[in-house]
Order: C-alpha cells, then structure tokens, then sequence
C-alpha cells in the first residue's frame, strides 16, 4: 500500500530570476504594504502587449582597415585618392562607410578587393548586404493614459529588460502625475556601427512596422539610449507623411527638435529634474549644493546635462565613468571643457576618454571616489552588492533606470546611504514630454523658463510627497498634500516612491471599474 508521502505534491520550482522579476520585487513588495486591490495587482504584474519583431535594411559598401601584420601583403598597393571626401563616413570602430559615390575615377587601385587610402592604411571593400534587426514595443500599462515610454538602439537589449522598463514608466507617469501609461522598446543593435544613412533607413523601416501599434493618443515613443532627437525626426516623417491631418500627428513622438515642434528645455530635462531632486534632498536639510562634489557615470544625454546643471549650482565633479572608460581629477573637472571635448567630431565614441584635464582610472576605482553624490546615469544594474559596499558617499541620484541591484538596495540601506530612486529622480525627461505633448496638442510654444518652472514644481512636490512617505509625515502644506499616501509606518525611500504610483494607479481602476 503507498505510503502516505507518496501522494505529498513536491515542492513548486522556484521561479526564474530575470530582469523583470528583480525589479517587480519592489512592486510585490509595495503591494503587500498597502493591501494593493487582488484584481489590480493582476491588471500590473504584467504587460497588457509583448510585441517582437524584425526590420530589414540595406547596409551600404563598407572599407575595414587592415591589421599593421595584414597590410604588409599590399605594401606596393598605390594610393587611391578620395574624390568625394564627404562621401567617406568614418565610424567609431574606424570603419568607413561608402555613402554616394565617395571613390571616383579610373585611379582607383584594388587589389583583391582592398585598397590603400591617403591615411596610409589598407582597407578592405567589404560590400553592403541586408541585415535583419531585432526589434520590441512592449506596453506595460494604460490604466491612467496612452502607453508612454523611450525607444533604445543598443546590442544588449531583450524583451525581458524591456518588460523591466515599460513597467518603470508605468510607476514613473504616475509619480510624476502626468496622464500616461508605461512603454518601452527598440532595436538590437550598437548604433555606432552603422553610419548615418544606414541608421535612417533602419529607422524609417522600424517606424512602418511600428505604426499599427502606436499613435499619438495611443503610445508615444521618446529618445532612450543610442537614440536622439534626430531619430525622433526620422520617425515623426515615416508616421505622418502622406496623412490628411499630418500636424495634428506631430504628437506621435516627443524629444523631437524645437524647429519641429520639440519643447524647449526636453533635451535637457532629465538631468535638470535630477538636478532639481538633489537641489531638494539639501534645501530639506538645510543645506546648498554649493560646495559638494560628486562623482557621475554615464556622459550621455542624462549624465552630462545633469553634470553641467550641478556645476552650474556650485558643485563640484571629481569623475566620470562612461562605455570606454574612466576619468578623475580631485580638483575637479571643468564640465564645460569635458562637454566640448565629449562633442568634439574627432572623438569619433564621443567618450571622456583622453580628456587632458583629468587622469584615467579603472572603473573599479571609480566606486572608491569619496564625494557627498553619486550620479549613476548610464545602464541598469551598475550597483551591485558588492559595489555598494565600497561606496564612499553619501547620496545616490539616479539617473538611469534601474542602476541598482535589490541585494545593493540592502547595503546602502545597511550602510546608511540616502537614496534619490529612478522612478522620481529621472522623471522630468516623461514630464517634460508630457509638456511637448500639450504643446503639439495646442500649436502652442512654451518658453524655457516656463517648461522648467514647470518641471521644477513637479519634481519637488512629488518629491516631497515621497520623502513624506517615507518618515510617515503626513502633512499638508502650500506645495504638496502627502495625507492620502502616507501608510502608518516609516519606509524606504524606493518603496516610499512605489506606494505613491501604485496608489495612484489603483484609483483609477477602483474608481472607473473595470471593462467586461
């Protein structure tokens, strides 16, 4: 006869750690606290659309220089001369891209396909085919308004990371009270490999893909990593040529250009809205900006608008940290001259790397910066444990999605290092969005003073409802009311910003019900 422990069910497997569930812990954290609605937590554990899909391009001809031990095969190759210099388009990787008929005239010397430029080196013409991309729009949430989020061209890019960053917008709109959703997708691939026609026609291809599932009440893509407001361009073009209505369509896409309906300030404004929280965290203390160093990684769009605003209220940078390397100097760097040497259209990586004015140091050295702010402004998952313990500041401003690990979370906490969380830190790049929406909305133009009076007022208030949150501070006064949010008991600064979206998030659907 079976024993009963043959008919014991054996344990349930344990879940898959991914992307995406280390950052919905956080989440199913927050909802326990505050008894977040069954069905609701449902409606937000995952996506409402997953979509996957590939574009196709034409790349063009391509020359690839020779290793020095290669080339000496073709040490007698003459050298051709470039009739048309403009056509040659050189890449970060020091290829070079054949745009038009660069190379022209019956002195062209091949040999093998390869040839000899006046730069001394020997190339070989590998010629243009078509490549197949990977591409992904996920679109977590539209419970508050159509799905909001940015668009990213990077090699390490997945739908899981995606799914990670769509529900990042999904808490952030709400954070920032701005009537949107959460999206996120884009394009596997390293942007600096492809020249800027290549770019254009991948772009263009992505877009037509794209439009049966976006619109400008629908799902409003922005700029992310590897992607700018010229890409914005290419897409609002490809979505709204040929319509009848074409300017009532100039909302599709936001962080476009101010000569096409962009806002002013948007490029700056994530930083600016870090910026304003780290201005915040000190006024709350007492305390300036003025006279506090800090330390950034990533020199991007975030990282060195961020930089030059906090060098602007007084502060001082000591490092920097971007994809090819890392900089110091203790008397500070001079971000005005690291921002024009970063833009410099001979540094073909654009990256800090080289810049006279500091000295180069291994990354790893870099979390051993003592400054009173960390800036961590590149790609998530940059602050591990084992990096949180090596710390030597004493605020963190995030401003990339998801720098920091949950385990990392635990040791800053341990440790007694304040946090300034993405969700709020980085919001003023979706409220400044929000902004050019209206304005496309309304054929209206709103000064740069107004747009960061503006953001500036959100981000605070906002900010302060969190910190209110987090001290179990319930208060009311001229700027901010955080009575409705406050929970009974102190948290942490991350879960403070969590209990905040999804309070504001679960009224909706408590309040409009659901549809059958």
């Amino acid at each position: 006869m079976a024993s009963e422990e043959t008919f014991m069910r054996a344990p349930a497997p344990t879940p898959k750690r991914t992307i995406y569930t280390e950052a919905m812990e956080i989440f199913n954290y927050a909802a326990d606290l505050i008894g977040l609605d069954k069905r609701v937590r449902l409606e937000l554990e995952e996506p409402d659309y997953e979509h996957i899909f590939y574009v196709t391009a034409k790349l063009k001809d391509r020359l690839v220089p020779l290793s020095a031990e290669a080339a000496k095969s073709f040490a007698d190759l003459s050298v051709t001369q470039v009739r048309n210099p403009e056509g040659l388009e050189r890449l970060a990787n020091g290829n070079l891209i054949l745009n038009g008929r660069a190379l022209l005239g019956s002195d062209v010397a091949i040999r093998h396909g390869h040839l000899r430029l006046p730069d001394g080196l020997v190339y070989q013409l590998v010629p243009g085919e078509s490549q197949r991309f990977k591409a992904y729009r996920v679109q977590h949430n539209q419970a508050r308004g159509p799905y909001k989020g940015g668009l990213r061209y990077h090699r390490e890019v997945s739908l899981d990371l995606f799914k990670a960053l769509a529900a990042e917008m999904t808490w952030k709109t709400a954070i920032a009270e701005v009537p949107f959703g959460g999206g996120k997708g884009g394009i596997q691939l390293d942007p600096r490999e492809y020249g800027r026609e290549e770019l254009e026609a991948i772009t263009l291809r992505f877009m037509y893909r794209l439009k049966s599932l976006i619109g400008p009440n629908i799902d409003i893509p922005a700029p992310d990593v590897g992607t700018n407001p010229e890409i914005m361009a290419l897409l609002y073009r490809q979505f709204s040529d040929g319509e009848r209505e074409r300017h009532n369509l100039r909302g599709i896409v936001t962080g476009k250009d101010v000569r096409i309906g962009g806002s002013e300030g948007r490029g700056k404004a994530t930083g600016q809205g870090v910026a304003f929280c780290i201005e915040d965290y000190y006024a709350d203390r007492g305390e300036s900006v003025k006279g506090k160093t800090f330390v950034l990684q990533g020199f991007g769009n975030v990282g060195s608008h961020a930089a030059n605003i906090l060098a602007n209220m007084g502060a001082r940078l000591l490092a920097v940290n971007d994809a090819d390397g890392s900089i110091f100097n203790g008397d500070g760097i001079d971000v005005n001259a690291l921002s024009a040497y970063v833009a410099d259209p001979k540094n073909l990586k654009r990256s800090v790397v080289g810049f006279p004015g500091a000295q180069r140091i291994e990354k790893k050295d870099l979390w051993d910066v003592q400054a009173d702010i960390l800036v961590p402004a590149a790609l998530g998952g940059e602050i591990t444990a084992d990096v949180a313990e090596r710390l030597k500041v004493k605020l963190i401003a995030e401003g990339a999605n998801g720098p920091t690990t949950p385990e990392a979370d635990r040791v800053l906490q341990k440790r007694g290092i304040e946090l300034i969380p993405d969700i709020i830190a980085n919001a003023g790049g979706v409220t400044v969005s929000y902004y050019e929406w209206i304005q496309n909305k309304r054929m209206e133009r709103w000064s740069e003073a107004e747009v960061d009076q503006r953001l500036e007022r959100a981000m605070k208030r906002n900010y302060r409802i969190i910190r209110d949150i987090s001290r179990n501070q319930p208060r009311k006064t001229e700027m901010h009311d955080s009575r409705p949010y406050c929970i009974g008991k102190p948290v942490d600064s991350r879960c403070a910003a969590m209990i905040l979206a999804l309070k504001r998030i679960e009224a909706h659907y408590l309040l409009e019900g659901f549809s059958q």
